[in-house]
């Protein structure tokens, strides 16, 4: 008999996405023409990393199940072996709504941000700015990293690990699909905290919060010396690598994209709160439930993409502080939300409490 928490979990967390996507479409700022081309890109990449981990997770099946004499069994009949117990298990519905989800949902934030999110306009930078110097005991924030990391090596790198996040911010939610049934408080604690995170962090807080950061402040906000000297020093660091910085790249082509009625893979400003640091923790989070050294880390990471969020100039420091607060709030919640859904009795103990 088919488990039914699974379709529990993911009818809540489709049915989330699917008002977000609905509200996001209903702003009427959004072709819905456009909006179905974006939703494909990221369908078409969610697909093609499910797959890959896919294919990843049959050659350790076939690893496990070698035989110690005599030959091995054929890679379809462990793959259709399998297909049957994830089918018995819950029609698939765990093994496809992931991919799923993160397609619509990262086609609804990126209309969301592109489109409707510079309604709210830039006005919080100032404030955000000048608790960013209160904290530092007067000094702007990045002038403590390139002071510590003052190196173009060193910007290089965290260059390369800021922007290389794309993949485990995609990865954790595939890896999802193929978990076995014992992971499915995790998998649905980490889920539904990352459609929280994209939705009540990075959309409804960002509107009610708006910010550039400090490499769009001079485009948006105004006269800011302090954060042009920002550029200048990365540009600095540009020219000595030899190599284009992608975190100036990326900038430079969100100022052109700003504004434009196409919609863009990735395209959109806002600084505050910082998704990339509140995934960057949920990353952790989860990782502390595996192992401790998983754990720890991941720690590691999310501590480099707060340094590396300000020390190319996308983020404030309160950004980062900010979102990991709230994504330990929402992992939280979500937890409980996650314990509730599994005590819901399986269908043979259900069947056996009636009888």
């Amino acid at each position: 008999m088919t488990d039914r928490r699974e379709a529990h979990a993911a009818g809540l967390g489709i049915a989330t996405v699917a008002i977000y996507m609905a509200l996001v479409l209903a702003t009427g700022r959004v072709d819905p023409t456009d909006f179905g081309r974006l939703f494909l890109t990221y369908l078409k990449g969610s697909f093609g990393l499910w797959l890959v981990i896919g294919l990843l997770g049959l050659v350790w099946k076939l690893y496990q199940n070698r035989p110690r004499s005599g030959p091995a069994p054929s890679p379809f009949a462990v793959m259709l072996a399998w297909g049957r117990t994830r089918w018995a298990r819950d029609h698939g519905i765990s093994f496809f709504w992931p991919p799923l989800l993160f397609a619509s949902l990262m086609a609804s934030f990126n209309a969301f941000k592109q489109m409707v999110l510079p309604l709210a306009g830039f006005r919080f930078d100032p404030l955000f700015a000048a608790m960013d110097r209160t904290l530092f005991l007067g000094h702007d924030p990045w002038r403590v990293t390139h002071a510590l990391l003052s190196s173009p090596a060193a910007t290089g790198l965290i260059n390369a690990a800021y922007h290389g996040w794309f993949v485990p911010m995609a990865l954790g939610v595939m890896i999802c699909a193929w978990l076995p049934d014992s992971s499915y408080r995790l998998r649905t604690q980490y889920l539904l905290s990352y459609i929280a995170m994209w939705i009540g962090v990075g959309s409804v807080l960002a509107f009610l919060l708006p910010a550039a950061g400090p490499c769009f402040y001079s485009h948006f906000v105004g006269p800011a010396p302090e954060f042009q000297a920002l550029m200048n020093r990365l540009a600095a660091d540009q020219a000595t690598l030899g190599a284009p910085l992608s975190a100036l790249t990326f900038q430079n082509g969100l100022l052109d994209s700003f504004g434009s009625d196409t919609l863009r893979v990735g395209g959109g400003i806002s600084a505050m709160p910082s998704v990339h640091n509140g995934l960057a923790a949920l990353f952790a989070f989860a990782a502390f439930r595996l192992n401790r050294w998983a754990g720890w880390t991941m720690t590691a990471f999310a501590a480099l993409i707060w340094i590396g969020s300000i020390h190319l100039g996308w983020h404030y420091a309160i950004d980062g502080i900010v979102s990991i607060a709230l994504a330990w709030g929402i992992w939280t919640v979500a937890g409980r939300i996650a314990e509730r859904l599994e005590r819901q009795p399986k269908p043979m103990e259900a069947a056996a409490a009636i009888a």
